[in-house]
C-alpha cells in the first residue's frame, strides 16, 4: 500500500515551527481549539444506531496505547503536532483509529490510541512523512521516554473500528464534541477458562452498551504480552458522550450482570483513568455507524 505523501502539508501552527526546535508556551491549563456542542448533533449523522454483533474468534486488530509524558507548558505544542500526525495517519491504508487523548486530572500525560488492520501496519506507519514530522516536532517536548502496551481486540468486530470514511479520505471535521474515555484496567486470575468466562461476559457486556444513547464506543481489549503467573490483562476502552453517561451505564441491567459475573474472577481491584478527546475532536469520528 501507499503512505500518505510526504508532500502533505503541515497542520502545525507557523508558531510552532521553528527547524527542528519547538518553543513551548508556559501556559499553564492547556486551551483547547475546540468548543463542546451537544453530542446529540454529531449522533445524528448516523442514519441508524449501531447494530454490533461480537466474535470471540478469528482475532480482533493490534491496538497499541502509546503513553506519553510531556514537560508542562509543551501541552497546546504536543496537542497540535499530535492533530497533524493522527489526521494523516487515519488516511493510511493499514491504520483503522488513531485517537489522541489527553489526561483529565494530569494534562502533561497523554495516550495516543493507534489501532492496526495488521502486524506490519505499525512499522509501516513510522516510515511516513507525517510520523517522521512528529516524531522529530515532539522530541524536545518528552518530560520521559515514551512507552507502549500492545493490545488485540475482542470487541468490536473489525468491521466496526474504523475511522468514519470522511475523516480516512482526509476530510476536516466540521465540528468538535467533549468526550470523556474511560481506560479500566482489569487483571483476571489465571488464564483458560477464567480468561475465556470475562472475555464473554465482557463481550456481552459491550454488545449492549453500544446501545446506550450515552455511548460512543465500548472496546474490549486484551494484553498481547501475559504474565508469568498466568493472570491476564485486559482494557475496556469506554467512550462516552456526556458527563452523566458513566452513572447512567452502571445502572444497567447488562452492566450489572457483568460486575456479577467477573467479580470472582478479579486478581485485584480494578482501575481507570480518565480522558479527554482531542482526536477525533467530534462525537461522529468515535461512533462505528453500520
Amino acid at each position: 500500500w501507499q503512505s500518505h505523501s510526504a508532500s502533505s502539508k503541515s497542520r502545525l501552527p507557523t508558531s510552532h515551527r521553528s527547524g527542528s526546535r519547538v518553543q513551548c508556551a508556559s501556559s499553564g491549563r492547556p486551551r483547547f481549539s475546540h468548543t463542546p456542542t451537544s453530542p446529540c448533533d454529531a449522533v445524528a449523522t448516523c442514519s441508524a444506531r449501531r447494530s454490533v454483533t461480537a466474535s470471540v474468534e478469528g482475532g480482533g486488530y493490534l491496538s497499541v496505547f502509546v503513553y506519553v509524558s510531556v514537560k508542562e507548558g509543551c501541552e497546546d505544542a504536543f496537542i497540535a503536532a499530535s492533530i497533524d500526525n493522527a489526521s494523516n495517519s487515519v488516511q493510511e491504508a493499514g491504520v483503522s483509529r488513531f485517537d489522541v487523548l489527553q489526561s483529565v486530572e494530569e494534562p502533561t500525560q497523554f495516550v495516543l490510541v493507534e489501532v492496526y488492520k495488521s502486524d506490519d501496519a505499525p512499522a509501516q506507519h513510522k516510515e511516513t512523512a507525517h510520523y517522521l514530522r512528529w516524531r522529530d516536532t515532539v522530541a524536545e517536548m518528552m518530560a520521559e521516554p515514551r512507552s507502549a502496551v500492545k493490545y488485540y481486540g475482542s470487541f468490536p468486530t473489525r468491521e466496526h473500528w474504523d475511522v468514519p470514511a470522511a475523516l480516512a479520505s482526509g476530510q476536516e471535521e466540521a465540528g468538535s464534541d467533549a468526550l470523556l474515555a474511560v481506560h479500566v484496567l482489569v487483571s483476571v486470575t489465571g488464564g483458560g477458562e477464567d480468561a475465556g468466562e470475562f472475555e464473554v461476559a465482557s463481550v456481552a457486556n459491550a454488545t449492549a452498551s453500544v446501545q446506550e444513547p450515552g455511548i460512543a464506543r465500548f472496546d474490549a481489549l486484551q494484553k498481547v504480552t501475559q504474565r508469568e503467573d498466568g493472570v491476564t490483562e485486559w482494557m475496556l476502552n469506554e467512550v462516552y458522550l456526556a458527563p452523566e453517561a458513566p452513572a447512567a451505564h452502571k445502572e444497567t441491567s447488562h452492566y450489572a450482570a457483568w460486575r456479577d459475573t467477573v467479580a470472582p474472577l478479579m486478581h485485584e481491584p480494578r482501575s481507570a483513568k480518565k480522558y479527554r478527546n482531542i482526536f477525533p475532536r467530534s462525537a461522529s469520528g468515535w461512533m462505528s455507524c453500520a
